[in-house]
């Protein structure tokens, strides 16, 4: 009589050592995605509008989420059924930061920003910038995926694109 049992040991445990290993691995920055996360906000005054879902913060208005933390002097944040879609901040100018994939600084700022919660993408507009640690950034408006690190840069007919790259610290 054979014992059935016996090739399938194998495939248990190699499938509960890589479990294993996986919980104990420390996560990613971008591994914070998704929609479960909550959106804190500290404003000096705030105007929520519950039936078109869309609260206005003014006045050193700070919005955190996950790793990402923006500074403005105005956001509007569109929460149709308090789920947050779209973020719209204005400011003198507007800051964020959030770690790179390599868990290294990255800063943003810009006189107006739009931010995407589902895909998280970041519209920088007019005197936009990004600063990582190998690069500078500027143009008049700048598309920053945060989780895919991918950067795509505008300028103007009398605003050329300028980006500066440094070697890499060792």
């Amino acid at each position: 009589m054979t014992d059935c049992t016996w090739p399938r040991l194998p495939a248990l445990a190699t499938g509960a050592l890589c479990g294993l290993l996986l919980a104990l691995l420390p996560t990613a920055p971008y591994a914070q995605a998704g929609s479960d996360l909550a959106v804190n906000i500290s404003a000096d005054s705030a105007r929520m509008d519950e039936r078109r879902g869309v609260g206005t913060y003014t006045g050193n208005v700070v919005v955190t989420r996950g790793d990402l933390t923006l500074w403005a002097d105005r956001i509007i944040i569109h929460a149709p059924e308090r789920r947050p879609i779209r973020m719209e901040a204005e400011g003198n100018p507007v800051r964020a930061e959030s770690p790179d994939l390599d868990n290294q600084p990255r800063i943003a700022t810009a006189q107006r920003m739009e931010y995407s919660f589902d895909d998280e993408v970041l519209l920088l507009l007019r005197d936009a910038r990004v600063q990582t640690v190998t690069e500078d950034a500027r143009g008049d408006r700048i598309t920053y995926d945060l989780v895919r690190d991918v950067i795509s840069i505008e300028g103007t007919s009398t605003d050329r694109v300028n980006i500066t790259i440094q070697p890499r610290p060792e």
